[in-house]
């Protein structure tokens, strides 16, 4: 509001700058904010609503969209017995040019009826023609339970009484006087209206905060000399002392001279609304932290490091200096955790990581990756200060960790990267980093700088890699499908979904070549993603010709120590249209004894989805059926190693026999993989294994050569799964995610 700059002050307006202004004019100025209804009408063509409120439309009964592009909405709204005269004056003022002043029902939803204050001024355009442009306000509950009021300030008052803010009037003088106030100020201020009108008591400058009042005379001026209208957010002091944020939105009111007359405008209360976004802006604030660090170490996590390294790649570029990047792994940290319970392993990792944290200097950067492995950044430095931090970290591990009265001896294996030497890009780096680690801790050496030629194929191996994401991101992996049968009845079941690469060098690449490569890098997240996409869509394009046919995938350990991939597949399932029980998914049997812990919550939300999980390769991870016994499995995949030798070697037949006999009596389904003799087949048969896949059947097959075969082998059916119930609080969580 402010105290306007004189008016004599201010510039002359441009040229054909004229406002027509009257008591009606007047009196609207000061509840423009909050009427119900815009509208714009040109004599002879349809009256149309430019802007409805939300609460409008809700008491009409109509779309704020759709009654903006219907000519004839406007019309609608006006009650039967009053359209005809509406219209007239209407247009008649429109021709004339002329402000209007008018009162008139509107039929709301349900036929409520509902009295209409209607005031509108005409605007000439260039062309000469003039265009009414008006405003209407609710005003049936004054109509019912008060008599029409006479006079601007008696109407003024009356009409703004159920405002929901404080409408108000400024004359243009030196001082601002303030020519009406609502009575609604006083909620806002604590002082009464009749204190602030006429500045009799005090002016309204003197209640708006002290830093603020500058900011807001400011802006009040610069719209005066625009003849524009203004909205700005500021404090004010409260009776009581407290500072309250308002915002004001408000427009001067032009003479006839074109020169600004009075401001008038409305002042709302924000202070909750400011509250809210602080609150709002400090939770943005924690999930942004918690999306780029670790919640259990509060360590950064993985996707911060790589941001961090990835812009330190580029100053180090530049500055032509070096960097150093550990990777790190905490040596018998599985049997703590195997021992102890994952409580005290969890412990541990707190412990750890902040003691890693603190031995570091202020521009290192650290952040814990996955599971017992963590990644550190040291800028500026070469060899020689990158052992000195491996020292410290080491040494940080050396007194023991004392937890729930034990005295926990932990060790690291550092692995050390060099940039650019060993890497010139986050992934190059982290690998190098990645394999001297694995050497340190397999030769036991505590720390290990990154040789290429600690491998003779690591060169190679890393070439691959580089390759592999290429090919990722320019989608030359493509999938062969291997048929899945039922043993007793020779039914097709499914088919599984093998990777394969195509290669414009090396044609097509095995995935025996690649898989093992990438599988301990984080490439193996992507390269799942890629043939999940691909087998979700060809389920669809089968389904859509008429085909309903299980698609199993394999998983990847990262897959499942992820808490996030659940998520993942909900989506891909609801992008492709694919029932749940339509994809299977493969979990290698060493991938889950590794860490059955972590892994069980990512199950148990997969299975709660309705998905069917298998255990791949069993037999060649050490864990016993019944260790499976209390995980969210449906189904294993007996090792091709065991079924292939089964009728040559009678231990082998034993052990697939007794595979068979337990997982069955725990409720479990049995696929025999690495089928490729008849009588192999039969033995199957004998035993009762439920499914079989292998060269017998088919080889994997691309996706057109398979829908030949199927045509050769037309019995196709869904396979008779035994189904495991999940727990209760697994499809609660499922709900909740």
């Amino acid at each position: 509001m402010g105290s306007p700059m004189d008016s004599g002050s201010q510039p002359e307006p441009p040229p054909g700058r004229v406002a027509a202004v009257n008591d009606a004019v007047e009196a609207w100025s000061a509840l423009e904010q909050f009427f119900v209804l815009s509208y714009r009408a040109t004599q002879g063509v349809p009256i149309l609503v430019t802007e409805l409120s939300i609460h409008s439309a809700a008491v009409l009964g109509v779309s704020p969209e759709t009654i903006a592009s219907d000519p004839g909405g406007f019309a609608r709204l006006v009650h039967p017995d009053d359209r005809d005269r509406v219209l007239a004056e209407h247009w008649d003022a429109a021709a004339r040019g002329e402000a209007l002043l008018s009162e008139y029902r509107m039929v709301g939803r349900n036929g409520s009826v509902l009295w209409i204050y209607d005031e509108a001024a005409p605007i000439v355009g260039a062309s000469g023609k003039s265009t009414l442009h008006g405003h209407c306000l609710d005003v049936t509950p004054r109509r019912r339970t008060e008599p029409r009021p006479s006079g601007i300030e008696e109407y003024l008052h009356s009409a703004v009484a159920g405002i929901p803010g404080a409408i108000y009037r400024c004359a243009c003088d030196a001082t601002g006087t303030i020519e009406f106030m609502s009575d609604q100020i006083e909620d806002l201020v604590g002082y009464p209206a009749s204190d602030i009108i006429g500045n009799k008591v005090r002016s309204y400058d003197s209640i708006v905060h002290p830093e603020d009042l500058p900011y807001m005379i400011s802006e009040v001026n610069d719209a005066l000399e625009r003849g524009s209208p203004y909205s700005l957010e500021y404090r004010v002091i409260h009776l009581s002392g407290e500072a309250r944020w308002v915002t004001e939105r408000g427009r001067p009111v032009l003479g006839l001279d074109g020169k600004p007359q009075w401001t008038a405008g409305v002042i709302l209360d924000l202070t909750r609304q400011k509250a809210a976004e602080a609150s709002r802006e400090l939770l943005e604030r924690q999930v942004r932290h918690h999306s780029l660090h670790d919640s259990l170490t509060g360590l950064t996590n993985e996707a911060y490091f790589r941001d961090s390294l990835a812009h330190a790649i580029s100053e180090a570029r530049e500055a032509e200096s070096e960097l150093v990047v550990f990777v790190m792994n905490l040596d018998r940290f599985k049997e703590v955790n195997d021992t102890l319970g994952r409580e005290i392993g969890d412990r541990l990792l707190q412990e750890v990581g902040s003691r890693f944290h603190h031995c570091l200097r202020g521009d290192d950067s650290i952040a814990r990756l996955a599971g017992d492995e963590f990644a550190v950044l040291v800028t500026g430095a070469g060899r020689a200060e990158a052992l000195e931090v491996v020292h410290r970290l080491r040494e940080a591990l050396e007194p023991a960790v004392a937890i729930e009265g034990l005295d926990l001896e932990i060790e690291v294996s550092v692995g050390i990267a060099c940039c650019p030497r060993d890497g010139a890009d986050v992934d190059s780096l982290l690998r190098s980093a990645d394999t001297a680690m694995r050497v340190a801790k397999d030769a036991k050496l505590g720390y290990a700088f990154f040789d290429v030629s600690v491998d003779t194929r690591a060169a190679e191996r890393l070439a691959l890699v580089g390759e592999l994401r290429r090919a990722i991101d320019e989608h030359e992996l493509v999938l062969h499908y291997q048929p899945k049968i039922a043993v007793q009845s020779g039914r097709i079941v499914g088919v599984e979904a093998l990777v394969r690469w195509q290669d414009s060098g090396r044609g097509l690449v095995m995935p025996d070549e690649f898989i093992p490569v990438v599988s301990g890098t984080s490439l193996i997240r992507a390269l799942t993603q890629r043939v999940l996409e691909e087998a979700a869509r060809q389920w669809r394009a089968w389904s859509d010709a008429g085909l309903s046919l299980p698609i199993s995938v394999n998983l990847s350990q990262r897959d499942l120590l992820d808490p996030g991939f659940p998520g993942e597949i909900a989506a891909l399932l609801g992008k492709w249209r694919m029932p749940a029980k339509m994809l299977k998914l493969e979990v290698a049997e060493r991938a889950i004894s590794d860490d059955p812990a972590r892994t069980e919550d990512v199950l148990e939300r997969l299975g709660a989805m309705g998905l069917c999980l298998s255990v791949d390769d069993y037999g060649t991870g050490g864990s016993s059926i019944a260790s499976l016994k209390s995980l969210p499995i449906d189904e294993i995949k007996i090792d091709r190693t065991f079924v292939s030798a089964m009728v040559a070697r009678e231990e082998d037949e034993a052990i697939v026999r007794a595979v068979i006999e337990l997982a069955h009596n725990l409720g479990l389904g049995v696929v025999a993989e690495g089928v490729e003799k008849r009588a192999v087949m039969e033995r199957l048969a004998q035993f009762g294994c439920d499914f079989a896949q292998g060269y017998y059947v088919s080889r994997p097959v691309p996706p057109d050569e398979l829908v030949v075969w199927l045509e050769q082998n037309p019995a196709v059916g869904a396979p008779e799964l035994r189904k495991r119930k999940f727990r209760e609080d697994s499809r609660e969580t499922l709900a909740s995610a």
